[in-house]
């Protein structure tokens, strides 16, 4: 990963990114500021508090304790995010080289974006779940349609031309209809993924608020 490199746009984000969040200690100088992990665990902590304990990571400038630090992060926190800062890569953070903190950011926001992903699909109500519980809902309609169907043609042999005539506007209508529910639940889905993009940004700008608050103070 230290051999890595970022673009300047990408670059430019995460600082932009890291701005955004209410740190404990202003950003000075990258490799030094998220030498001894502190400040990686603070980023997670502003997004999901729930799986970092903050006082798990003490300041430090040791290199014994910055490396305890960045291992405990791994087996606490970011084994949740399918993620582990390699050794090598600890090693580079903690002597504090120039452009390692920016990848693992950009190789963390990355990881958190998707583990956001997976505990929406996983919610009871996120766009994921609804979406599966509306096919198998589908499904079974579609099943009580094609037993019906097969009833109606073996009736219709019977009827007279004017009853038949009938149940062909009927199963038009139903046609008509079920295009139409498929439409409402495709708006649906569509209003709940605009929804958690909608969550999303106002959690950044809180965020960004935060910072513009502290920095008032000074």
């Amino acid at each position: 990963m230290a051999s890595q490199e970022l673009s300047d746009e990408q670059l430019r984000s995460i600082y932009a990114w890291i701005d955004a969040i209410p740190l404990s200690r202003p950003k000075r100088n990258m490799a030094r500021d998220f030498s001894d992990g502190c400040m990686f665990a603070e980023v997670v902590s502003a997004y999901f508090p729930e799986v970092v304990d903050l006082h798990n990571y003490s300041p430090a400038s040791n290199t014994q304790q910055k490396i305890y630090n960045f291992e405990t992060l791994n087996q606490k926190v970011l084994k949740k995010f399918n993620y582990q800062i390699p050794r090598p890569t600890i090693e580079s953070l903690v002597v504090c080289k120039q452009g390692v903190a920016e990848i693992v950011l950009n190789a963390l926001q990355f990881k958190m974006a998707k583990y956001r992903e997976r505990k929406s699909r996983k919610g009871p109500n996120s766009p994921h779940s609804v979406a599966s519980a509306r096919r198998r809902n589908e499904n079974d309609v579609a099943n009580m349609h094609d037993g019906e169907d097969h009833r109606r043609v073996n009736s219709h042999q019977k009827m007279p031309k004017k009853h038949a005539k009938a149940s062909v506007q009927s199963s038009v209508d139903e046609e008509i209809l079920l295009e139409k529910e498929d439409q409402i639940r495709e708006l649906q889905e569509t209003v709940e993924i605009l929804e958690l993009k909608i969550a999303k940004l106002e959690q950044l700008v809180r965020l960004k608020d935060n910072k513009i608050q502290k920095l008032s103070q000074k």
